[in-house]
């Protein structure tokens, strides 16, 4: 990618975030953080609800939410800023579309399906020669949740 200006190598990443999340491919997917990222998740409120400083952590997390769900994470819309040489400010318009598996409500917790839309908040930083998100913030405007 290095023959594609800073903004577009963030696009190309931001579209694999996207993808790795639906495909389940966890360990490309923590490729695409810092070590230790701000990822901060809001509700309708503007409540915080989750909260990480860990790589592992978030992508675990992700994870065990998703297992056997099917999904579709897309984002589009996107504000890029260049704060410096090895930093720039993103925002996405992003919508979200998770259908779980079929399983014991007293076992599992989630609901059949949840649709959301709002726009995820981020700084970007050139680490190793790649870009990597050092900070996420999403922030929902609509999420629709299916019960079992």
């Amino acid at each position: 990618m290095s023959n594609l200006t800073p903004f577009e190598q963030v696009r190309v990443a931001k579209a694999r975030y996207c993808r790795f999340v639906d495909t389940k491919q966890w360990e490309a997917f923590s490729t695409l953080f810092v070590a230790a990222p701000e990822i901060l998740v809001y509700d309708l409120a503007d409540q915080l609800i989750v909260s990480f400083d860990s790589r592992d952590a978030y992508v675990a997390a992700c994870q065990g939410y998703l297992v056997g769900a099917h999904s579709s994470h897309q984002v589009h819309n996107d504000e890029l800023t260049q704060v410096s040489a090895t930093e720039i400010s993103a925002i996405w318009s992003m919508e979200d579309c998770v259908i779980f598996p079929e399983a014991d409500a007293s076992v599992d917790a989630r609901p059949a399906r949840h649709h959301g839309y709002g726009h995820y908040h981020e700084t970007w930083v050139q680490e190793d020669g790649a870009w990597r998100i050092a900070r996420i913030e999403l922030r929902r405007t609509i999420l629709e949740i299916t019960p079992k």
